[in-house]
């Protein structure tokens, strides 16, 4: 059974397009590891089933706060179901349920985010939060227990 890292988030929006620039660099370095990449625009409910079926899943993603380019971490818990809708933005831990509600499986999971500084209308990433991405891959990978960490 292979790991998911999820990275997703909107690439012509300058930082929050990070999530998926990990998830892409961590894809071209995985040579072999049992380990699928997806760079996402969003989080659909498709994604529930490869979740299910995953040993981990590690979601990558920016957020607002101080200082740009900070690199943090949370071990994710399924959604309460009584809390849960198929509304136009899905969240992790949705996603996490409706694995375990549709499929019956639900893995160990990870949020991981990086502090953006700049969501104005780009394709470049702040320089902080360029500074980040290596340090975000080498968390995914420490997580993974994949050799390089």
């Amino acid at each position: 059974m292979e790991s998911l890292v999820i990275g997703y988030g909107n690439a012509l929006r300058g930082d929050d397009g990070v999530g998926p620039r990990v998830a892409t660099h961590l894809s071209s370095t995985l040579s072999g590891a049992p380990v699928q990449a997806l760079a996402l625009h969003q989080l659909a409910p498709e994604l529930a089933e490869p979740i299910s079926q995953a040993a981990q899943v590690i979601f990558v993603d920016a957020c607002v706060g101080e200082p740009p380019g900070a690199v943090a971490c949370r071990l994710l818990a399924p959604l309460d179901g009584a809390a849960l809708g198929l509304g136009h933005h899905l969240t992790p831990d949705a996603l996490l349920a409706y694995a375990q509600l549709w499929y019956g499986r639900c893995p160990p999971a990870h949020l991981i985010t990086i502090t953006g500084q700049n969501f104005g209308y780009t394709e470049q990433l702040s320089a902080p939060v360029e500074t980040a991405v290596d340090e975000a891959v080498a968390l995914v990978r420490r997580l993974l227990n994949l050799p390089g960490a």
